[in-house]
């Protein structure tokens, strides 16, 4: 039997009431004001290895974190893994196009299941016994099962983790015993993803980048407009200014409106199709998540911290459709490898540069100006999430 592949419903792309809002706020390219604010923020967010354990367990633990973008598994029967802080994680879509987490632990000695990035198939066969389970996460064989007396195959599925598919991003909670709470993730943030039309987005390619610094730097880098048109001089500045960026919140998730080099206020329209050749919508969401919208294509990271000063950040890149011949292709794969530059060699360049600074002890604080109002809201997010978990 073939794969089902999930339906893809009609999409309407007329802006959301709080995305037209920060578009409405922008000002002329030649009335932008940048805002003159001083802040500080203290090194020891970055190199504490106690406060990196503290954001694992009450950040990353109790709050949904991005695992995947939808399109990662656009088909049923499919299924991918992933490791977030530690816990290793099994999605899956099951032959209803629904998807699900699970721990990605086998039942018998837990050994990892899924050692691809993506596989196709309406079962999951463990690699060091051959346990087998369905996408549902069942236990639905094992070879000699009488040298288990008594054993009960539905005692012992798949571990599941709370899982929710929202504005075409896979959410879920890394603690199978405590839920966290969704709504933050399911209402006006999904809504506009939709816009975006996310959930039916194809996949061009992806890439994970190791990256040697705390995972809050790789935050800040797309918190932070004070350094697009220096740092990417030879790569995104073409497309940029220093633009006095309108910013908004939904619950802990930032929202960010950005003037594009031919921003042109009298052209505004309520479509995103055109208002995205002139401008940039970006979005932190809480705690993990980046995304830029280019005017042809997506920009989704995934950050996952590994240690204090370790991060992996999975990299994927967001068409409307596949490449309909090689000459699309060729700029598809043109445009992935320039990100691949900006990420790799400035962006993730920069934050290992920073933390091996930060962590040299010879200053206290970073100095932030008023193109980097961001951070501070990314940092008290943390840290509000911090405190409320005591």
């Amino acid at each position: 039997m073939m794969d089902q592949t999930v339906e893809t419903p009609p999409h309407n792309d007329v802006l959301s009431k709080g995305q037209r809002a920060l578009l409405d706020a922008m000002p002329e390219l030649a009335k932008i004001q940048l805002p003159q604010v001083r802040d500080t923020v203290p090194a020891s967010v970055y190199i504490d290895p106690a406060r990196f354990d503290a954001e694992v367990k009450c950040v990353y633990h109790r709050h949904p974190v991005i695992a995947a973008p939808s399109a990662l598994l656009p088909n049923a029967r499919e299924y991918t893994a992933v490791d977030i802080t530690g816990v290793p994680v099994l999605l899956t879509r099951t032959k209803d196009g629904a998807a699900h987490a699970f721990a990605n632990v086998c039942r018998h000695r837990g050994m990892k299941l899924c050692q691809s990035d993506r596989a196709s198939a309406g079962r999951i066969v463990c690699p060091y016994h051959a346990w087998t389970y369905d996408l549902d996460g069942k236990l639905i064989g094992l070879p000699r099962p009488e040298i288990f007396p008594g054993l009960e195959k539905g005692d012992l599925g798949l571990k599941p983790l709370p899982c929710v598919e929202a504005g075409g991003l896979i959410w879920v909670g890394l603690d199978p015993d405590n839920p966290p709470d969704f709504s933050s993730v399911s209402g006006e943030l999904a809504g506009d993803f939709d816009v975006f039309n996310m959930k039916n987005l194809h996949l061009y390619d992806k890439a994970t980048f190791k990256v040697n610094a705390n995972w809050k730097l790789i935050m800040d880098s797309m918190l932070d407009s004070y350094h697009v048109t220096r740092l990417h001089k030879d790569s995104l500045s073409q497309f940029s200014v220093d633009s006095e960026n309108v910013i908004d919140r939904i619950g802990p998730h930032i929202r960010n409106a950005a003037h594009r080099a031919n921003f042109d206020r009298a052209a505004i329209t309520d479509r995103f199709a055109e208002m995205r050749k002139m401008m940039v919508f970006s979005y932190v969401t809480f705690p993990n998540g980046i995304i830029v919208v280019s005017p042809h294509y997506i920009s989704l990271g995934v950050v996952r911290p590994i240690a204090s000063d370790k991060t992996e950040v999975d990299y994927y890149q967001l068409y409307d459709a596949p490449p309909r011949d090689e000459r699309i292709e060729g700029k598809m794969r043109q445009a992935f490898d320039l990100m691949e530059q900006v990420f790799a060699k400035e962006d993730y360049w920069a934050a290992e540069m920073c933390d091996k600074g930060l962590r040299s002890g010879l200053i206290n604080e970073v100095q932030l100006g008023g193109m980097e109002v961001q951070i501070r809201m990314f940092q008290d997010a943390v840290t509000s999430a911090l405190a409320s978990a005591k």
